[in-house]
């Protein structure tokens, strides 16, 4: 099937009737979103009794099966985890981190490590984009300045086209 060239519309009225017309139909999706939001969260209420009793018992038993393998690390052998006819069980390492010692403050980390490990340190430079709008906004920069550091200020512009959000 072939497809009509499409015209703009031409008067004002035109595009007032096209505004009307996406009103309705905005108007008619928030009403479908309302109703499918309202089922949705009947279907959850209905659910969530279930869903709670049925976390509540998993943590438990969770917590028993893991007081169990605490008790018996020797059953593991040499491997981690351990598989059962249910399930497999065990303990999973975690991401290495970089920890502070007890008693040892973030300053006096960094210090030492400035002081005996400075390839270690990182030292971030960047623009502070917000201030140079804000002065360029203030006038305190003009456009040369900015040009000068390979720098322009550039705003775009963007069409919307909002209805009215009462019911029609």
């Amino acid at each position: 099937m072939k497809k009509t060239p499409h015209t703009p519309p031409q008067t004002l009225d035109d595009v007032e009737r096209l505004m009307g017309e996406l009103a309705l139909c905005d108007a008619a999706r928030r009403r479908a979103l309302a109703e499918m939001d309202a089922e949705l969260k009947a279907v959850r209420d209905r659910h969530a009794a279930t869903l709670d009793a049925q976390d509540a018992r998993r943590e438990a038993l969770e917590a028993e099966i893991a007081s169990w393998a605490e008790l018996h690390r020797e059953a593991f052998g040499e491997k981690r985890s351990l598989v059962l006819t249910h399930g497999t069980i065990g303990w999973r390492l975690g991401n290495p981190a970089i920890r502070l010692r007890p008693r040892v403050k973030a300053e006096q980390a960094l210090a030492m490590v400035k002081a005996n490990l400075p390839a270690y340190v990182r030292t971030v430079e960047e623009l502070d984009k917000a201030g140079l709008l804000a002065a360029f906004a203030g006038k305190a920069l003009d456009a040369e300045a900015l040009a000068a550091c390979g720098l322009r200020v550039t705003q775009t512009e963007r069409f919307f086209c909002e209805p009215k959000t009462e019911e029609q």
